[in-house]
């Protein structure tokens, strides 16, 4: 028989609320993907350009003082540490780049770069100025071509019209200017604007950085999903917090009325559910609870109907009995037989009577719970029942369970009788023992013909038979497994029909261990 698999509703409803929460990351992603395919340009007005501006400002504090032939060398150790790589944009030496640049990203820096101003040469035949940033790096002092006098600065009206006099000083900032993905897929660029300070009195053009990355993200520089990633989980995580107590209450008061069902399917009416306002749960746990009442009373009242009926038969039949004694007395031989015939069904029916009986009282007595040694019961069970039959024990020494003497010996009797009937007079019937967990098993085995297995469920309902046509002499009075299982449960345990592999049939009584 195959078993399907169970999924508590708790894993279904968190396993919907996983998967809502999954689409609903999945179109967002795809939202940002789609926003970030319109231009990369709209992350720069945000935490993005704020971290490219922190950056440029590093590198300008970096090569403000050095030559700008030493640039890229300054800035190498500063884009390793932040594991991207950086050059300075010179659109007249691009030849000398460290970094190979793609063409559409040379075109996007040309683009972004200022036009360079326009600065006279010096007049023919005079010495040419002295570099601006010339560093002496080895102490020697500069080159006669490099000490004479510079040409002094035309008149500021020659250049942009503005008032001839000093140049206002200019802060170091820096402007992000593009960021972009290489059409020949060669990573993610980004350009920098940088204004260096001025040296001296004389202002600096801006430079153009670029900075490269293999990903998006630029190593936290260009993009950040960590923020997006931390708030996603956040999400998660108050969505769970939020429905969780939520459902775990409907599950667990569902798992109460499925005890209680299963419960009232056993037999035990004493069902009790926490109370749950005014919702549809509540309502259903108080008709679970109101159907088991009823179903207890009708039960009790039935159990109560047989065994008042079966007493009042007692003294009814007793008189017959006496009776056709006294009557068979006072007749002569030949008509004895047919007052024998008489008194053997009224013998039946007193015996259909005292079973109706033991079964009321199997239901309605009180049980006392007390310790039992298994094995000393058993023999006691078999001597009383089966003196004549061979019967095989498989019982520990010294095993013990909790149950009613009276009810535990008329359950085993009950079988032990069942198994004479119908395995026949050379049935080989085993009763074994084990102790499993904190419960003592009981099986009573015979090599009978066993009964169909769509049979079995039903074996244990009062006055049930396989075939309605036996006698009671071939089929009994249906009441003997109804005995088994009404003792056992009031002694707290329960039975089982089973049929063995091998053949025959099988019954397991489970009780608690003492």
């Amino acid at each position: 028989m195959t078993t399907r698999a169970r999924f508590p509703l708790l894993a279904k409803v968190l396993g919907w609320l996983s998967l809502h929460l999954a689409i609903l990351g999945l179109s967002f992603f795809l939202f940002v993907h789609w926003q970030l395919g319109l231009g990369l340009d709209s992350l720069l007005s945000g935490a993005a350009g704020e971290r490219m501006c922190a950056f440029g400002d590093v590198v300008i504090a970096r090569v403000s003082a050095l030559s700008p032939r030493r640039w890229n060398e300054a800035i190498q150790p500063l884009a390793k540490a932040r594991k991207v790589t950086a050059t300075v944009f010179d659109p007249a030496r691009v030849i000398d780049f460290p970094l190979v640049v793609p063409s559409d990203v040379l075109d996007r820096a040309r683009a972004a770069s200022p036009p360079q101003r326009f600065n006279p040469g010096p007049p023919a035949g005079s010495p040419p100025p002295p570099h601006p940033a010339f560093e002496p790096e080895d102490g020697r002092p500069p080159p006669p071509e490099l000490r004479a006098e510079p040409r002094p600065a035309p008149p500021r009206e020659e250049l942009d019209g503005r008032p001839n006099g000093p140049p206002p000083a200019v802060a170091a900032t820096c402007r992000p200017a593009f960021l972009m993905h290489a059409g020949n897929g060669d990573g993610y660029w980004a350009g920098v604007l940088l204004h260096l300070p001025p040296l001296g009195n004389r202002p600096r053009p801006p430079i153009m950085l670029l900075i490269r990355a293999d990903h998006l993200d630029g190593s936290g520089m260009f993009f950040d999903f960590k923020p997006w990633l931390w708030g996603g989980l956040a999400v998660l995580f108050l969505s769970l917090a939020f429905w969780t107590p939520f459902v775990w209450g409907i599950t667990r008061y569902l798992h109460r009325l499925t005890t209680a069902a299963d419960s009232i399917a056993a037999g035990r009416f004493q069902v009790s559910l926490p109370p749950r306002g005014h919702d549809e749960l509540g309502n259903l746990g108080r008709t679970i609870e109101a159907m088991a009442a009823r179903l207890e009373h009708l039960i009790a009242g039935q159990k109560r109907f047989l065994g008042d009926a079966a007493h009042e038969l007692c003294a009814p039949l007793a008189r017959i009995r006496t009776g056709l004694g006294i009557l068979e007395m006072k007749l002569a031989d030949p008509d004895r037989a047919a007052i024998a015939s008489i008194e053997a069904d009224t013998a039946e029916l007193a015996a259909l009577v005292e079973e109706i009986l033991a079964f009321s009282r199997a239901g309605n007595r009180a049980p006392s719970q007390e310790a039992i040694a298994v094995e000393p019961l058993v023999r006691e069970v078999l001597a009383r029942e089966a003196s004549a039959l061979s019967v095989a024990l498989a019982i520990p020494p010294g095993l013990t369970v909790m149950a009613d003497p009276l009810l535990l010996s008329r359950a085993l009797g009950n079988l032990v009788r069942n198994a004479c009937i119908h395995a026949g007079p050379q049935a080989k019937v085993v009763i074994q023992a084990a102790e499993i967990s904190e419960a003592v098993t009981l099986t009573v085995t015979d090599d009978g013909p066993g009964v169909p297995p769509e049979e079995l469920p039903r074996l244990f309902e009062p006055f049930y038979r396989l075939d309605r046509s036996r006698s009671r002499d071939t089929g009994g009075s249906g009441l003997g497994l109804a005995i088994v299982r009404t003792a056992m449960e009031s002694c707290g345990g329960t039975s089982v029909a089973w049929l063995p592999e091998i053949g025959g049939f099988a019954v397991t009584l489970r009780l608690p261990k003492a």
